[in-house]
């Protein structure tokens, strides 16, 4: 109770009700009210019979105000959601909500193609496969160290830089989320049995993540480890592969609603495990070679637990799992070209993915003194089309670049990349 108002003489009349934030339909989670005595005016303020998760409409927001109503009165999250309105409950409870945790499970998974692209191509290009790129590897025979074709028989040492970025869709529930990944892979390989080649990749990359609407975001130091091998037999071709990435993250995300404000940070260790295989056909015409092909993918990421620095928002998790496979059904095509005195190698292709697995993944989470609650990130793409096109140019007779698209686009996701390679002979 609040004294307004005292007057030794009486007072007389009264108010003609309560407006604005006072207003008894403004605030639901609490009740004002004007009580009058002889000599003075009273504000009492009771708590309402609505919970916080009644004005919640979204699975991650429920979530956070049951976890939130929890913490009990004198902590500073409760006390100061209790005066909000029912739009800044739902803001406040986004905010809280700690979903970039979740998100980037997603943002990773979707980049980790890339590693497993690149090991793919190299097999494809050891044989000479469709849509494969035509540049040169350096090698190791006879003669030493030499530029060689990448159909080369001797061990064989190759890299690419590549780039992506990306944007997964709100759900409705998750906010949307930008990713953009940046690196390069280099590789060894070399035959194996009469008609087997086995190599190694490893890299670097680093990702960015935004959720702008949560004003959240994230980063990743990326290191790249895995073994590959392939066949062709006939015109039936095989690659596989196994992979890991080590993941270095670190996050920040500000929470600010009315009446309270926080900067949170956190750190924590991640791994991605992948395995992949594919199978392709060899159809070659007069003007050009395709290749419908199908390829499946297992994709596991693990994240360590972490403890976020900051204030009352503070959210902590123990370690977190995620389990996604895709399967790929596409066609690929290649044909050479002649420029004038310039040849080239045009590829493209056209694809269709599914995931499926943990394409929504969630984490639990808690507040300090609280109990854990569960929220799910933005989910990837069950469907999406798949589009590639490269272009590889003999620039001189010493000389070949090559450059290569890749797109993933879906109705509520797309991702765009690029690599390129160069070889030069000296």
């Amino acid at each position: 109770r609040y004294t307004l108002l005292s007057a030794a003489g009486g007072v007389s009349g009264t108010y003609g009700g309560l407006t604005g934030a006072l207003a008894t339909d403004a605030t639901p989670f609490v009740d004002f009210q004007l009580v009058y005595d002889a000599n003075n005016v009273y504000l009492d303020i009771s708590r309402t019979s609505t919970a916080f998760a009644d004005v919640a409409s979204t699975f991650n927001q429920r979530s956070v105000a049951a976890a939130a109503q929890a913490l009990g009165s004198g902590n500073p999250i409760q006390d100061n959601i209790l005066f909000l309105t029912a739009p800044e409950a739902r803001n406040a409870f986004d905010m809280l909500s700690g979903e970039v945790h979740a998100s980037i499970h997603s943002g990773l998974i979707e980049d980790s193609h890339s590693v497993r692209d690149a090991a793919s191509e190299r097999i494809r290009a050891a044989f000479d496969g469709v849509g494969a790129s035509s540049v040169p590897v350096m090698t190791y025979g006879l003669g030493g160290l030499e530029l060689a074709p990448a159909t080369s028989e001797n061990f064989a040492v190759w890299g690419r830089g590549f780039g992506a970025w990306g944007h997964l869709d709100s759900d409705g529930n998750a906010a949307g989320l930008d990713h953009s990944t940046g690196g390069f892979l280099a590789g060894g390989d070399a035959a194996v049995g009469e008609s087997w080649r086995l190599g190694l990749i490893s890299g670097y990359s680093h990702t960015s993540l935004e959720a702008d609407d949560r004003a959240s975001s994230g980063s990743s130091e990326n290191y790249h480890l895995g073994l590959f091998a392939g066949t062709q037999n006939g015109n039936l071709g095989f690659r596989s592969g196994l992979a890991y990435t080590w993941h270095s993250i670190e996050t920040g995300r500000s929470v600010v609603f009315p009446g309270f404000a926080d900067s949170l940070s956190a750190d924590y260790d991640a791994g991605t495990f992948q395995a992949f295989g594919e199978l392709g056909y060899r159809i070659n015409t007069a003007s050009a070679s395709f290749e419908p092909y199908a390829n499946l993918a297992y994709v596991n990421f693990d994240a360590d637990g972490f403890t976020e620095n900051g204030g009352a928002a503070a959210l902590s998790s123990g370690d977190r799992s995620s389990d996604t496979a895709f399967t790929t059904l596409g066609l690929r095509a290649s044909t050479v070209l002649t420029l004038g005195t310039v040849t080239a190698t045009a590829r493209g292709g056209l694809g269709w993915r599914h995931a499926f697995g943990d394409v929504r993944p969630d984490t639990a989470l808690a507040f300090a003194g609280g109990s854990s609650f569960a929220i799910k990130g933005v989910p990837i793409a069950k469907n999406a089309a798949l589009l590639e096109a490269g272009l590889d140019v003999n620039i001189t007779e010493n000389a070949t670049f090559g450059i290569a698209y890749q797109g993933q686009i879906a109705s509520d996701a797309q991702t765009h990349g690029f690599s390129a390679k160069l070889g030069v002979r000296f």
